[in-house]
């Protein structure tokens, strides 16, 4: 079974609050996004960032300093690896903090995390009425959305996240985010942001008030929107 490793290499985010941070998630994982998508939860485990990393295991180390600007996390394959980054100081420069709130550094944990447990190649599309390919992303729609998770008696919050029902055009009467937030497929919050292809071209799609200071997090190299225009499948109409 895959294992997603959690390592705090970040000097403004302590060991201690990493660890909470990756037990909601764990919590997320096995309790919200497995039952409502129904797949098998994985274990997602906070680790010493010397200490020796399961075989084939999905490592996401939190760091201080994004290495594109304002960029808040991403993930990827490279390789053989498949591997991501959650940046704090983007985060706390803006306003936010690291267990709480609307823009912590646990909701990027959690983005993160589970974005890599769904789509780990980042290679996934699916159709929608005009043809258009929209990425499997579960957590993009709705990024600018939170709920809480309590840990050891602490409240921790982590990211929204869309539903297999969102990503079908046929959707009727069901729950199309786990906070119930969206009407129909294919919507996006009003913070939101999606990858859309269409005749094969990869596009960004925002809602109406993304936070434009994020933008150019989603143009980092290894980045999900860079990697999905080499995963277009062949024919998008």
């Amino acid at each position: 079974m895959t294992v997603i490793v959690v390592q705090n290499h970040s000097t403004r985010v302590t060991d201690a609050q990493v660890d909470v941070a990756t037990r909601a998630c764990a919590t997320q994982v096995r309790h919200d996004v497995a039952p409502e998508w129904g797949v098998k939860p994985v274990s997602v485990i906070h680790l010493a960032n010397t200490a020796p990393v399961p075989a084939g295991a999905y490592v996401i180390g939190v760091f201080d300093n994004s290495d594109q600007a304002d960029a808040l996390g991403w993930h990827t394959k490279d390789g053989n690896a498949i591997y991501g980054k959650v940046f704090a100081s983007p985060v706390l420069d803006n306003g936010g903090t690291v267990l709480q709130g609307q823009l912590p550094v646990a909701t990027v944990l959690s983005h993160e995390v589970l974005e890599a447990y769904l789509d780990p190649r980042v290679q996934l599309w699916a159709q929608d009425n005009g043809g258009g390919l929209w990425a499997y992303e579960i957590c993009d729609p709705v990024e600018d959305q939170a709920y809480e998770i309590t840990v050891s008696g602490q409240k921790v919050s982590v990211s929204n996240f869309v539903t297999a029902a969102w990503f079908d055009s046929q959707s009727t009467g069901e729950e199309l985010d786990h906070m119930g937030q969206l009407k129909t497929p294919f919507e996006l919050s009003k913070g939101g942001y999606a990858v859309k292809a269409v005749h094969g071209k990869v596009a960004q799609v925002f809602g109406d008030h993304f936070p434009m200071w994020k933008l150019s997090g989603k143009e980092h190299q290894l980045a999900r929107t860079a990697r999905r225009k080499h995963s277009v499948p062949d024919g998008t109409s």
